[in-house]
């Protein structure tokens, strides 16, 4: 069973060069052969014989995929991926396992994992569908990445800034501003002039951009995203 995305182009040679497949299987023979199978197709695997020391080891900020046992003696795989669907970024999950039961096969699919293999492994179809989500996940960790940075500039931001950059987003001008806030036009375009700055914005439409970005990473029908709501200061505040 598969949620295949269809195929990005252009992405292959970042994918092999900075993804890492996580292999967690407590069966050695088929630890080392995935290990050797994707050393073929030039992609970078880590192997795990238990989800414990995957758990220790793993990086959300590293595109890639894991490629998971489902029945395992320290813990179920299914453990296993509610654990990763807690971490800050979700990554690609293809799960494997000699015992597919319909009904266990449905509920880590609706729980997000991406694949099902039974075993014995069709080697050509796994190794297919991991160089095909690894290219996913790197298109989707760049979004991510560009998200963080960008969250991250806003941390910076005094609660005037954010304030004035909500206004900017609404497409007000420094007068217009000025009034909602109850400070001088002067006291604007300083705060703005702080704000461009601390996020790294040429101009305006760089900063909507930056903005913009943030929202459809996060996949949501909203106008900001919440890190911009509004936040009142006490009382007008100038310039100095």
């Amino acid at each position: 069973m598969s949620l295949l995305p269809h195929s990005s182009q252009g992405h292959g040679k970042s994918a092999a060069l900075d993804a890492l497949v996580h292999v967690v299987d407590d069966d050695e023979g088929t630890r080392n052969l995935l290990q050797r199978l994707l050393k073929t197709v030039g992609l970078r695997a880590a192997t795990y014989a238990a989800p414990s020391m995957f758990i220790e080891s793993f990086d959300p900020a590293q595109p890639g995929c894991v490629v998971l046992d489902l029945r395992m003696p320290e813990s179920s795989g299914i453990e296993v991926l509610g654990w990763l669907r807690s971490q800050a970024r979700a990554v690609p999950v293809i799960f494997m396992s000699g015992y597919g039961e319909l009904a266990t096969v449905i509920r880590i699919m609706k729980l997000g994992a991406v694949e099902f293999f039974e075993k014995p492994l069709d080697k050509d179809l796994l190794i297919e569908a991991i160089q095909r989500w690894v290219r996913s996940d790197t298109v989707a960790f760049q979004a991510w990445s560009q998200h963080k940075r960008m969250l991250d500039r806003v941390a910076t931001l005094s609660c005037r800034e954010r304030q004035v950059l909500e206004c900017v987003l609404d497409g007000m001008s420094n007068k217009e501003t000025a009034r909602r806030l109850g400070v001088s036009p002067k006291a604007i375009e300083i705060y703005r002039g702080h704000l461009m700055q601390k996020m790294d914005a040429d101009n305006v439409v760089k900063l909507v951009r930056q903005i913009a970005g943030c929202v459809r990473c996060r996949g949501h029908a909203v106008s900001k995203p919440p890190c911009l709501q509004r936040i009142d200061c006490e009382g007008p505040v100038e310039a100095k």
